[in-house]
């Protein structure tokens, strides 16, 4: 579904979201209703809902056929220069150890059987994500190996430094990175993109995932993921949206983008400047203006920045790791002098109307030059690396900010700057994340109709619940238009993600889908959602609704 069309004249939009806003709340309710009376026979029986892992083991091959990944010589060289401490230590590496002897004889019988067939059941881990201590967590420690080896996904660094997450690990394989959200007498486990393991070793990670959570679905994964669930476990398998990647090392400005560099080249001309920052420039009268620049920011959005989980890249104002190839570019502002400051030459937007992608800031190999004595932080840029094979291919970019009142292009010059960055170092790609219910397509997955259309309406019609139109807008301009499943722009592709479920027809599934959409901050409580359909609320708590740009 493009970004055009779907739009009824108000009336008609106002009146079709309350009647859809009223059905969905009592169907949401029996449900609920539905799921207390579960819950009670559940606990009469002493079972334990479904957010705590079962106890499972995972076959793997016997250790002399597997070896934990280590970091490529370019790997080392490339975070050697982000992060000179961490190049300094060894990175710690998971090795299979050997299974205690069994006190059960059909303990052991099940031991020697599977060391017959070359292979070993190993007990699977789960590791919790420390945000505080950052890469000294023992997740980075046990997973971050895997993470550099086979980390491609958007979300994959995030699965490491947001603290919602928790890895299912298995030593010598890898790690299924996993959310527990828990409403309405419910708890929902959700697997968040593709494991952290070779691809041979998926079917593995997936029988020991299940095994712990009989009742987990997946959210953000690729296709080639999806469609080993679905052969693998016969699961459904739903497109969620899309995301937008950038190929900095063809991409340019042309005619359908021009607005994008016309709003950077205003930006620069009216005094706007970016910068990379490093480890050692995180002052802590930086961190504050940083967190100011946050708080300024949400107070725009229809959603809290608290609400706000899994999609959205978490940052510890007060800890804030530029580690494992993670990048962060501000944009500042000189603080008005005392006196008139001297107008800017006529020519200065004339001039700057020359400038492109590749030629507007200085590479970052180049030293850079001073910054003004004193300046006010207008916005900033964090990005993610991508790994493949134990390199840095290119960046997601998990978190952009920018101040209210700040020039209208300083997201513009800061993407700017960031692709003529990632150009320099000759990375692939710079891709700017998920954007929910995009451009939704029924191939190559035959999803239940009833799904795809809850999602397109969703798309079309939900942008007071979620701002789902604006936010896929502000990414696909830079491709120029849509034209099907793909963009005008050859230099800028789109990459679909997927949801797998097991439901068939609608029944209490969909009140864990929702529990699903509460949890990362598309949407708010049953109540807060029917008010938004029917028009009668427009903010959660003080944050008022606004479009992104």
């Amino acid at each position: 579904m493009g970004l055009k069309g779907g739009q009824l004249p108000w009336p008609l939009e106002h009146l079709m979201c309350s009647v859809v806003g009223i059905i969905f709340n009592q169907l949401l309710t029996w449900c609920v209703v539905w799921s207390f009376f579960e819950s009670v026979v559940r606990r009469l029986r002493g079972i334990p809902d479904w957010g705590v892992p079962r106890p499972a083991t995972a076959r793997v091959p016997a250790p002399a056929e597997v070896k934990a990944p280590r970091a490529s010589d370019a790997a080392t060289k490339a975070l050697a220069a982000d992060d000179a401490s961490d190049a300094a230590s060894d990175d710690a590496v998971a090795e299979i150890d050997a299974p205690r002897a069994p006190a059960a004889a059909k303990a052991a019988k099940a031991a020697a059987a599977a060391a017959a067939a070359g292979t070993l059941e190993v007990p699977v881990q789960h590791i919790e994500v420390d945000a505080q201590l950052g890469t000294k967590c023992e997740a980075w420690r046990l997973v971050g190996p895997y993470l550099r080896q086979y980390g491609s996904g958007a979300l994959s660094s995030s699965t490491l430094w947001n603290p919602e997450f928790t890895h299912l690990f298995i030593p010598g394989v890898g790690s299924q990175p996993y959310v527990v959200a828990r409403a309405y007498c419910r708890a929902v486990v959700v697997g968040i993109g593709d494991p952290l393991a070779a691809r041979e070793h998926w079917p593995v990670v997936i029988d020991a995932f299940l095994a712990a959570f009989p009742k987990a679905t997946y959210a953000h994964v690729g296709p080639e993921f999806g469609a080993v669930l679905r052969d693998h476990r016969g699961m459904q398998v739903q497109d969620i949206g899309a995301e937008t990647n950038v190929m900095v090392q063809t991409w340019a400005y042309g005619k359908k983008t021009r607005t994008i560099k016309n709003a950077a080249r205003d930006a620069r001309a009216a005094g706007v400047r970016v910068r990379e920052l490093r480890s050692e420039d995180l002052t802590p009268e930086v961190c504050k203006q940083l967190a100011h620049v946050t708080g300024d920011w949400i107070q725009k959005k229809s959603v809290k920045e608290n609400t706000l989980r899994v999609f959205i890249r978490h940052v510890d104002y007060d800890a804030l790791h530029l580690e494992q190839g993670v990048r962060l570019f501000i944009a500042e502002t000189p603080e008005p002098a005392p006196a008139a400051a001297a107008a800017a030459p006529p020519d200065a937007k004339a001039a700057g109307a020359e400038d492109d992608a590749s030629s507007c800031t200085t590479s970052p190999s180049s030293p850079r030059p001073a910054g003004p004595a004193r300046a006010r932080l207008e916005g900033f840029v964090m990005v993610d690396p991508l790994w493949r094979g134990g390199e840095v291919y290119g960046y997601v970019t998990s978190l952009n900010r920018m101040r209210q009142g700040s020039h209208h292009g300083t997201l513009k010059l800061l993407y700017e700057t960031v692709f003529a960055a990632a150009k320099a170092d000759g990375k692939e790609m710079v891709t700017f994340g998920f954007s929910p219910f995009f451009n939704l397509q029924m191939k190559p997955f035959c999803t239940p109709m009833w799904c795809e259309l809850g999602g397109r309406w969703l798309f079309n019609h939900g942008n007071n619940l979620y701002q789902f139109k604006n936010l896929a807008f502000s990414k696909a301009r830079y491709g120029g238009s849509v034209e099907g499943d793909s963009y005008k722009d050859p230099n800028v592709t789109m990459t679909h993600v997927y949801g797998v479920h097991r439901m068939r027809l609608p029944g209490t599934g969909i009140l864990e889908q929702y529990i699903t959409f509460m949890y990362v901050g598309f949407m708010g409580d049953i109540f807060d959602t029917l008010l938004k359909l029917t028009g009668i609320r427009t903010t959660v708590g003080n944050a008022t609704f606004a479009a992104e740009e």
